[in-house]
């Protein structure tokens, strides 16, 4: 099985991946920055998918997980100073960066019999 996770540098993305490695499947990791095995991929923006399509030029993708994510509350309430700015930055991650992970690996995962899409969160 080739199983996909995007957010795979740490927490539930780096331990997701390992395991699935313990068990003999292949796993192609994203994190924003890239490097240690990873893709660098940043779900917020469409043009990022290009890395992580020609790095799997057109292999089957039997398992998507979209788990990249952003919680960058630290504290602030509606009223007293949680700007805008930071909600469109967690909209783009945690929302639009599943929508564009699907859409970029739609082929791929159509290549697959049986494919799967997992969306997770930690928070």
């Amino acid at each position: 099985m080739h199983v996909v996770i995007t957010g795979a540098s740490r927490g539930i993305g780096a331990e997701l991946a390992k395991r699935y490695r313990a068990d003999g499947h292949t796993v192609t990791g994203t994190s924003r920055r890239g490097g240690g095995g990873l893709v660098a991929l940043d779900v917020t923006r469409a043009e990022s998918f290009e890395d992580l399509a020609a790095h799997l030029g057109g292999r089957a993708v039997d398992l998507v997980v979209c788990n990249a994510g952003i919680y960058p509350d630290k504290g602030q309430a509606l009223d007293t100073g949680y700007p805008a700015s930071m909600w469109a930055e967690t909209f783009a991650t945690n929302v639009t960066g599943v929508f564009l992970t699907v859409q970029a690996l739609l082929t791929n995962l159509r290549a697959a019999q049986g494919a799967r899409i997992a969306i997770i969160s930690s928070q």
